[in-house]
Protein backbone atom coordinates (compact mmCIF):
# COMPACT_ATOMS: atom_id res chain seq x y z
CA UNK A 1 0.00 0.00 0.00
CA UNK A 2 1.36 3.37 -0.95
CA UNK A 3 2.12 5.99 1.68
CA UNK A 4 -0.45 8.44 0.27
CA UNK A 5 -3.20 5.85 0.71
CA UNK A 6 -2.08 5.10 4.28
CA UNK A 7 -2.08 8.82 5.07
CA UNK A 8 -5.59 9.24 3.65
CA UNK A 9 -6.81 6.29 5.71
CA UNK A 10 -5.36 7.79 8.90
CA UNK A 11 -7.00 11.14 8.16
CA UNK A 12 -10.41 9.53 7.59
CA UNK A 13 -10.03 7.43 10.75
CA UNK A 14 -9.21 10.47 12.89
CA UNK A 15 -12.03 12.45 11.27
CA UNK A 16 -14.56 9.75 12.13
CA UNK A 17 -13.18 9.54 15.67
CA UNK A 18 -13.45 13.32 16.11
CA UNK A 19 -17.03 13.32 14.85
CA UNK A 20 -17.88 10.50 17.27
CA UNK A 21 -16.28 12.32 20.21
CA UNK A 22 -18.04 15.58 19.25
CA UNK A 23 -21.42 13.81 19.19
CA UNK A 24 -20.73 12.28 22.57
CA UNK A 25 -19.76 15.69 24.00
CA UNK A 26 -22.91 17.34 22.65
CA UNK A 27 -25.11 14.61 24.10
CA UNK A 28 -23.47 14.93 27.51
CA UNK A 29 -23.89 18.71 27.43
CA UNK A 30 -27.59 18.36 26.60
CA UNK A 31 -28.02 15.91 29.48
CA UNK A 32 -26.21 18.31 31.81
CA UNK A 33 -28.37 21.25 30.70
CA UNK A 34 -31.50 19.16 31.20
CA UNK A 35 -30.34 18.14 34.65
CA UNK A 36 -29.72 21.78 35.59
CA UNK A 37 -33.16 22.77 34.28
CA UNK A 38 -34.90 19.97 36.15
CA UNK A 39 -32.95 20.78 39.29
CA UNK A 40 -33.85 24.48 39.02
CA UNK A 41 -37.55 23.76 38.57
CA UNK A 42 -37.50 21.23 41.36
CA UNK A 43 -35.77 23.74 43.64
CA UNK A 44 -38.40 26.43 42.95
CA UNK A 45 -41.22 24.00 43.61
CA UNK A 46 -39.49 23.03 46.85
CA UNK A 47 -39.34 26.72 47.80
CA UNK A 48 -43.07 27.04 47.17
CA UNK A 49 -43.72 23.96 49.24
CA UNK A 50 -41.58 25.25 52.10
CA UNK A 51 -43.64 28.47 52.17
CA UNK A 52 -46.93 26.62 51.85
CA UNK A 53 -47.68 28.24 48.48
CA UNK A 54 -49.83 25.95 46.37
CA UNK A 55 -50.10 25.89 42.58
CA UNK A 56 -52.43 23.98 40.22
CA UNK A 57 -51.53 20.34 39.70
CA UNK A 58 -51.51 20.68 35.93
CA UNK A 59 -49.63 23.57 34.30
CA UNK A 60 -48.74 24.10 30.64
CA UNK A 61 -45.06 23.40 30.01
CA UNK A 62 -45.08 24.73 26.46
CA UNK A 63 -47.38 27.20 24.75
CA UNK A 64 -47.32 29.40 21.68
CA UNK A 65 -49.31 32.50 20.75
CA UNK A 66 -49.02 35.56 18.53
CA UNK A 67 -49.13 39.30 18.96
CA UNK A 68 -52.41 40.63 17.53
CA UNK A 69 -53.44 44.04 16.24
CA UNK A 70 -57.07 45.10 15.79
CA UNK A 71 -59.23 48.15 15.27
CA UNK A 72 -62.44 48.95 17.11
CA UNK A 73 -65.54 47.55 15.46
CA UNK A 74 -68.00 49.87 13.75
CA UNK A 75 -71.52 48.67 14.58
CA UNK A 76 -74.20 48.61 11.90
CA UNK A 77 -77.96 48.16 11.98
CA UNK A 78 -77.43 44.63 10.67
CA UNK A 79 -75.35 43.80 13.75
CA UNK A 80 -78.29 44.46 16.07
CA UNK A 81 -81.06 42.92 13.97
CA UNK A 82 -81.09 39.85 16.21
CA UNK A 83 -81.81 41.85 19.38
CA UNK A 84 -83.75 44.84 18.07
CA UNK A 85 -86.93 42.81 17.74
CA UNK A 86 -87.41 42.50 21.50
CA UNK A 87 -90.37 44.58 22.73
CA UNK A 88 -88.68 44.88 26.11
CA UNK A 89 -85.38 46.23 24.74
CA UNK A 90 -84.45 49.58 23.19
CA UNK A 91 -81.03 49.53 21.48
CA UNK A 92 -79.16 52.46 19.94
CA UNK A 93 -75.76 52.75 18.27
CA UNK A 94 -73.74 55.61 19.72
CA UNK A 95 -71.10 57.18 17.46
CA UNK A 96 -70.70 53.88 15.57
CA UNK A 97 -68.60 52.20 18.29
CA UNK A 98 -70.90 51.87 21.32
CA UNK A 99 -74.13 49.96 21.81
CA UNK A 100 -76.52 51.03 24.55
CA UNK A 101 -79.49 48.77 25.32
CA UNK A 102 -82.18 49.64 27.87
CA UNK A 103 -84.74 47.19 29.25
CA UNK A 104 -88.23 48.67 29.48
CA UNK A 105 -88.93 46.11 32.18
CA UNK A 106 -85.89 44.99 34.23
CA UNK A 107 -84.73 41.44 33.53
CA UNK A 108 -84.76 39.37 36.72
CA UNK A 109 -81.77 37.18 37.51
CA UNK A 110 -82.90 33.84 39.02
CA UNK A 111 -81.45 33.01 42.43
CA UNK A 112 -79.55 29.98 41.14
CA UNK A 113 -77.75 32.19 38.61
CA UNK A 114 -76.94 34.73 41.33
CA UNK A 115 -75.06 31.95 43.09
CA UNK A 116 -73.27 31.03 39.84
CA UNK A 117 -72.89 34.30 37.92
CA UNK A 118 -71.01 32.74 35.01
CA UNK A 119 -74.33 31.19 33.98
CA UNK A 120 -75.79 34.64 33.43
CA UNK A 121 -74.31 34.63 29.93
CA UNK A 122 -77.00 32.11 28.96
CA UNK A 123 -79.71 34.33 30.43
CA UNK A 124 -78.51 37.26 28.28
CA UNK A 125 -77.97 35.20 25.13
CA UNK A 126 -80.97 36.65 23.26
CA UNK A 127 -80.43 40.23 24.38
CA UNK A 128 -76.77 40.93 23.56
CA UNK A 129 -75.28 40.84 20.08
CA UNK A 130 -72.16 38.68 19.59
CA UNK A 131 -72.26 37.56 23.23
CA UNK A 132 -70.51 34.30 22.30
CA UNK A 133 -67.44 36.42 21.49
CA UNK A 134 -67.22 37.49 25.15
CA UNK A 135 -66.41 35.73 28.39
CA UNK A 136 -67.69 36.54 31.87
CA UNK A 137 -65.06 38.22 34.04
CA UNK A 138 -66.70 39.24 37.31
CA UNK A 139 -69.68 40.62 39.17
CA UNK A 140 -68.41 43.79 40.79
CA UNK A 141 -70.54 44.04 43.92
CA UNK A 142 -69.44 47.58 44.83
CA UNK A 143 -70.99 48.99 41.68
CA UNK A 144 -73.39 46.09 40.92
CA UNK A 145 -72.02 45.73 37.39
CA UNK A 146 -71.38 42.51 35.47
CA UNK A 147 -68.20 42.63 33.38
CA UNK A 148 -67.64 40.65 30.19
CA UNK A 149 -64.33 40.72 28.29
CA UNK A 150 -64.12 40.05 24.58
CA UNK A 151 -62.15 37.07 23.28
CA UNK A 152 -59.61 36.89 20.47
CA UNK A 153 -58.36 33.51 19.28
CA UNK A 154 -60.52 32.09 22.08
CA UNK A 155 -58.53 33.93 24.77
CA UNK A 156 -59.84 36.88 26.81
CA UNK A 157 -58.62 40.40 26.06
CA UNK A 158 -58.21 41.71 29.59
CA UNK A 159 -59.19 45.22 30.70
CA UNK A 160 -59.66 46.85 27.33
CA UNK A 161 -62.36 49.52 27.09
CA UNK A 162 -62.90 48.83 23.39
CA UNK A 163 -63.88 45.20 23.91
CA UNK A 164 -66.21 44.93 26.92
CA UNK A 165 -69.82 44.55 27.95
CA UNK A 166 -70.94 46.27 31.16
CA UNK A 167 -74.29 45.01 32.44
CA UNK A 168 -75.88 47.30 35.02
CA UNK A 169 -78.11 45.87 37.76
CA UNK A 170 -80.51 47.60 40.13
CA UNK A 171 -80.72 47.03 43.88
CA UNK A 172 -82.92 43.98 43.23
CA UNK A 173 -80.19 42.45 41.05
CA UNK A 174 -82.27 42.95 37.91
CA UNK A 175 -80.68 43.90 34.58
CA UNK A 176 -81.71 47.44 33.66
CA UNK A 177 -79.34 48.30 30.79
CA UNK A 178 -75.95 47.53 29.33
CA UNK A 179 -73.23 49.14 27.24
CA UNK A 180 -71.10 47.28 24.72
CA UNK A 181 -67.95 47.91 22.73
CA UNK A 182 -66.21 45.46 20.44
CA UNK A 183 -62.89 44.90 18.73
CA UNK A 184 -62.97 43.88 15.09
CA UNK A 185 -61.69 40.46 14.15
CA UNK A 186 -57.94 40.26 13.91
CA UNK A 187 -56.57 39.41 10.47
CA UNK A 188 -52.99 39.14 11.68
CA UNK A 189 -50.77 36.72 9.86
CA UNK A 190 -48.01 36.86 12.46
CA UNK A 191 -46.43 33.57 13.36
CA UNK A 192 -46.94 32.22 16.84
CA UNK A 193 -44.06 32.71 19.24
CA UNK A 194 -42.96 30.45 22.05
CA UNK A 195 -44.16 31.67 25.46
CA UNK A 196 -42.45 31.36 28.80
CA UNK A 197 -43.92 28.41 30.70
CA UNK A 198 -46.61 28.77 33.34
CA UNK A 199 -44.20 27.79 36.12
CA UNK A 200 -41.71 30.42 34.90
CA UNK A 201 -44.47 33.04 35.07
CA UNK A 202 -45.27 32.01 38.64
CA UNK A 203 -41.57 32.15 39.53
CA UNK A 204 -41.36 35.72 38.17
CA UNK A 205 -44.33 36.61 40.36
CA UNK A 206 -42.63 35.04 43.37
CA UNK A 207 -39.32 36.81 42.69
CA UNK A 208 -41.22 40.12 42.57
CA UNK A 209 -42.55 39.46 46.11
CA UNK A 210 -46.15 39.19 44.88
CA UNK A 211 -46.62 35.75 46.45
CA UNK A 212 -46.85 35.44 50.21
CA UNK A 213 -46.58 32.53 52.65
CA UNK A 214 -49.75 30.44 52.47
CA UNK A 215 -50.97 31.86 49.15
CA UNK A 216 -52.91 29.63 46.79
CA UNK A 217 -52.35 30.10 43.06
CA UNK A 218 -55.83 29.09 41.93
CA UNK A 219 -55.69 29.49 38.13
CA UNK A 220 -53.13 30.20 35.42
CA UNK A 221 -54.57 31.07 32.00
CA UNK A 222 -53.43 32.59 28.70
CA UNK A 223 -55.00 35.80 27.43
CA UNK A 224 -54.14 39.12 25.80
CA UNK A 225 -53.48 42.55 27.22
CA UNK A 226 -53.00 45.95 25.60
CA UNK A 227 -49.40 46.65 24.77
CA UNK A 228 -49.32 49.76 22.59
CA UNK A 229 -52.23 51.93 21.36
CA UNK A 230 -51.22 53.25 17.96
CA UNK A 231 -52.15 56.65 16.55
CA UNK A 232 -53.99 55.14 13.58
CA UNK A 233 -56.56 53.54 15.87
CA UNK A 234 -54.99 50.08 15.79
CA UNK A 235 -54.36 48.42 19.14
CA UNK A 236 -51.61 45.87 19.67
CA UNK A 237 -52.12 43.08 22.18
CA UNK A 238 -49.45 40.86 23.69
CA UNK A 239 -50.06 37.35 25.04
CA UNK A 240 -50.02 37.18 28.83
CA UNK A 241 -50.30 34.65 31.61
CA UNK A 242 -53.17 35.64 33.91
CA UNK A 243 -52.33 34.32 37.38
CA UNK A 244 -55.08 34.39 39.99
CA UNK A 245 -54.11 34.12 43.65
CA UNK A 246 -56.61 33.09 46.32
CA UNK A 247 -59.45 33.57 43.81
CA UNK A 248 -59.26 37.36 44.20
CA UNK A 249 -55.87 38.84 43.23
CA UNK A 250 -55.11 38.92 39.52
CA UNK A 251 -51.66 39.39 38.04
CA UNK A 252 -50.57 39.48 34.42
CA UNK A 253 -47.16 38.33 33.22
CA UNK A 254 -46.09 39.23 29.70
CA UNK A 255 -45.73 35.73 28.28
CA UNK A 256 -42.85 36.70 25.99
CA UNK A 257 -40.88 39.39 27.81
CA UNK A 258 -41.76 38.42 31.40
CA UNK A 259 -42.93 41.84 32.65
CA UNK A 260 -45.43 41.81 35.53
CA UNK A 261 -48.40 44.14 35.89
CA UNK A 262 -51.79 44.18 37.55
CA UNK A 263 -55.09 45.92 36.87
CA UNK A 264 -57.41 47.56 39.37
CA UNK A 265 -60.97 46.54 38.57
CA UNK A 266 -62.70 49.52 40.19
CA UNK A 267 -60.32 51.95 38.52
CA UNK A 268 -60.97 50.27 35.18
CA UNK A 269 -64.73 50.47 35.72
CA UNK A 270 -64.52 54.12 36.65
CA UNK A 271 -62.58 54.95 33.49
CA UNK A 272 -64.93 52.84 31.36
CA UNK A 273 -68.08 54.47 32.72
CA UNK A 274 -66.55 57.92 32.30
CA UNK A 275 -65.76 57.07 28.68
CA UNK A 276 -69.32 55.82 28.11
CA UNK A 277 -70.70 59.08 29.52
CA UNK A 278 -68.50 61.10 27.16
CA UNK A 279 -69.64 59.05 24.18
CA UNK A 280 -73.32 59.28 25.10
CA UNK A 281 -73.17 63.02 25.67
CA UNK A 282 -71.84 63.40 22.12
CA UNK A 283 -74.71 61.32 20.71
CA UNK A 284 -77.06 63.00 18.27
CA UNK A 285 -80.76 62.25 18.58
CA UNK A 286 -82.42 59.81 21.01
CA UNK A 287 -82.69 62.62 23.56
CA UNK A 288 -84.72 60.58 26.09
CA UNK A 289 -82.28 57.66 26.12
CA UNK A 290 -79.31 60.04 26.12
CA UNK A 291 -80.48 61.93 29.21
CA UNK A 292 -81.69 58.81 31.04
CA UNK A 293 -78.54 56.72 30.50
CA UNK A 294 -76.17 59.61 31.18
CA UNK A 295 -77.93 60.17 34.50
CA UNK A 296 -77.80 56.48 35.42
CA UNK A 297 -74.12 56.22 34.51
CA UNK A 298 -73.26 59.25 36.62
CA UNK A 299 -75.07 57.68 39.58
CA UNK A 300 -73.14 54.45 39.06
CA UNK A 301 -69.91 56.42 38.82
CA UNK A 302 -70.63 57.81 42.29
CA UNK A 303 -71.11 54.25 43.58
CA UNK A 304 -67.75 53.25 42.10
CA UNK A 305 -66.06 56.25 43.73
CA UNK A 306 -67.55 55.24 47.06
CA UNK A 307 -66.27 51.68 46.56
CA UNK A 308 -62.75 52.96 45.92
CA UNK A 309 -62.89 55.03 49.09
CA UNK A 310 -63.75 52.10 51.35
Amino acid sequence: MQWSQIKTLFILTFLILNIYLAVQLINKQKQADLAVLEHGQSSFEEVLQSENITIPDSLQDEAEERFISVRQKVFTDEDIEGISGHDNLDTVIVNKNLLVSVFDKPLAIPKDIEDSPRDIKGLLQDYIAFIDDYTFWSWNKDSNILIFFQKEYDHPVYFNQNGIILVFLNDKNEVTFYTQTMLDKSDDQQEKRKLISAIEAIEKLYNSSELNVGDNVTTVDIGFHTRVPLENGVQVFVPVWKITVDDERHYFVNAIEGHIFSSDELEFLEESVELDIERIQEMKGHKDIKEDIAKRLKERLEAIDEGEGE
